[in-house]
């Protein structure tokens, strides 16, 4: 089915498997259109495809290089990065679980879990009821058994085991506060390894360079990324946050600014060799010391 077969003003329900045969009939014409007939293909491209229940995505990112591309004198490498890039969206689309791809699913799931009888008995009754009620029980009898005898009242009883049961609690939720602490205080997990970085732009940038023409284009790519990043920060267009990704850092960056495009470049270049794995093409470090110069990362001294 030609995309232009999806065009509607309100586009239909996908299910997970007819959206991955859409991305990838989608990279097969991407690699063939010429740029003459990209506009055209931009066109039959929906804004947003919504999938199962809940899940919308969106084609910005695709339309615009797309409409860009009669002007765009590396149209041939361009195109092989975004048909990389949609038939990766399909492999991780089909590595989601059906709950996550469709709501009615999940929903149902959960009412199956509310409705079983063993956790409707756990919501009526929970294990810190019965922990209390057995300690009252167990220090009433003890006190009925000995003091209780000379005192004579069960009162005295009812209020030691509260005094017990209420301190047990107490010392349960400081040990539940301490563990909350200590996790809290681990590191998180961020898109980039290893300690955080405050190199500057220039250096990262002269370090991808070395590593480009020395044939490590794989490492390459990854340090021109974090000297992408790190001079935008330093221009004050971004605040680099080691828990976003690079599409939510292409996101942050306005479609008007200048540096948008070589941004966009470098991050499907990033994510196809980095995350995806693709062998580089023969030009590929030359490529991305380009994009780099167009990011205004490397001196003048340097450019060259």
């Amino acid at each position: 089915m030609r995309a232009a077969a999806r065009i509607t003003s309100d586009p239909p329900t996908l299910t997970g498997l007819e959206f991955r045969r859409q991305l990838e009939t989608l990279a097969s014409e991407i690699e063939r259109v010429e740029p003459s007939a990209a506009s055209r293909l931009a066109a039959s491209i929906p804004p947003v495809e919504r999938v199962g229940d809940q899940v919308e995505v969106r084609f910005e990112w695709l339309r615009a290089p797309l409409l860009a591309a009669a002007g765009d004198a590396d149209w041939a490498s361009r195109r092989r990065d975004l048909a990389s890039t949609l038939r990766a969206m399909g492999r991780e689309t089909s590595e989601l679980p059906p709950a996550r791809m469709f709501g009615k699913d999940a929903r149902a799931a959960l009412a199956h879990v509310l409705d079983d009888r063993a956790f409707q008995r756990a919501r009526r009754d929970s294990w810190q009821r019965r922990l209390v009620d057995r300690v009252k029980n167990w220090l009433a009898d003890a006190w009925d058994r000995s003091l209780g005898r000379r005192f004579g009242t069960r009162s005295v009883a009812v209020a030691l085991a509260w005094a017990a049961s209420i301190g047990a609690i107490v010392v349960l939720l400081i040990g539940l506060a301490r563990a909350a602490a200590a996790r809290r205080a681990e590191r998180p997990i961020a898109f980039n390894t290893g300690t955080p970085d405050r190199t500057a732009a220039g250096e990262l940038a002269l370090e991808a360079v070395s590593l480009a023409r020395a044939g490590r284009v794989r490492e390459a790519v990854r340090a021109a990324y974090r000297a992408a990043v790190r001079q935008l920060e330093e221009e004050g267009a971004l605040r680099v946050d080691d828990a976003r990704t690079p599409r939510e850092y292409l996101r942050l960056l306005p479609a008007p600014h200048r540096r948008r495009p070589a941004l966009a470049a470098l991050t499907t270049t990033f994510e196809r060799i980095w995350y995806g794995s693709s062998a580089p093409g023969p030009d590929e470090g030359e490529r991305i010391v380009a994009l780099l110069r167009d990011l205004e990362c490397l001196s003048r001294d340097h450019a060259n």
